[in-house]
This record gives structure tokens, sequence and C-alpha cells, in this order.
């Protein structure tokens, strides 16, 4: 959980919901999770069943089990494969991992091999580099100034 945090939103209260859970109701719905899979929506529905999962929390535990098939629900990755990062909805995690496998798929047409995990991995680095690299606008120097130049010591 606390992986998935430091990828998102900070929820505090999320933490508190899960640190509460049984270790026992939680191993149980992990493996009826995973003994579900393929079918990603039943392997969503057996998670979310503990308090303070959600589709969202579902896709880490999902994608760290099963990266071949199922993606996290990173808000960066959701953005760009969707246009839309604030809908946890089951149905929008549906599409979202349609979409991944597709350009997974697609990419591994080529040779190598990718999976749904590496596609949002991918889309999530990208974003995330976006928003701390400086202003896009202002043009690099590639050039220093004449100014700038350190003089040479005899």
């Amino acid at each position: 959980m606390q992986w998935k945090l430091t990828r998102g939103k900070w929820r505090p209260r999320l933490l508190d919901f899960v640190s509460s859970l049984d270790d026992a109701v939680v191993k149980s719905a992990s493996e009826k999770a995973f003994q579900s899979l393929p079918d990603v929506s039943k392997a969503v529905d057996e998670l979310t069943v503990l308090k303070g999962v959600g589709p969202a929390t579902a896709s880490a535990v999902l994608a760290a089990f099963s990266p071949h098939l199922t993606p996290f629900m990173s808000d960066e990755a959701m953005e760009a494969a969707l246009g839309n990062s604030k809908d946890y909805s089951l149905k929008q995690y549906l599409k979202f991992v349609d979409k991944l496998q597709m350009k997974a798929k697609e990419l591994s047409s080529e040779g190598d091999s990718f999976t749904p995990s590496d596609v949002e991995r991918a889309l999530w680095s990208y974003a995330v580099g976006q928003s701390s690299s400086p202003d896009s606008n202002q043009e690099p120097k590639t050039k220093p100034s004449r100014s700038s130049k350190r003089k040479r010591k005899n």
C-alpha cells in the first residue's frame, strides 16, 4: 500500500483502513483474486471486498502478481491512455487494461516483449519527467554566453 501511495495522491486514511485488515482475510481475498485471472473484472471484485481497497488499489496488487496481464492504474498512465485520470471505477480500469494490453501486444510484435505493466511504467515515467522538466517554452541554452565562459588559468 505504501508503494501505491508514493505514486499517486496521498490518502492517509487509506493506509489506516488497509493496516487494520486481518491478515487471513487479505490472504483469502488475494488468493481468490489471483485464481480468478485472467478474468480481470472478477479479480478486482475479489479484492475490493476489503475495506479501503478500490479498483486502483486492486490494480496495484494485480500488477505485482500478474504484470503480463494487469497494469497499475496510475493517474499519469490513465490520463495518457484514456484522457481521464479521475474515474477510478472498474469500468474505467477495464478500458485501461484493454488499451494497455493492445499497446503491449503491438510493441511486442517488433521482436521485443512488452507487458501492460511495462507500458504503464513508460507512460508514468514520461508524465513525471515532463512535469519535472524546465518550462518547455524556454529554449535551452546550447552555447554559453561570452560572460559565462570560465577563464583559463595560465
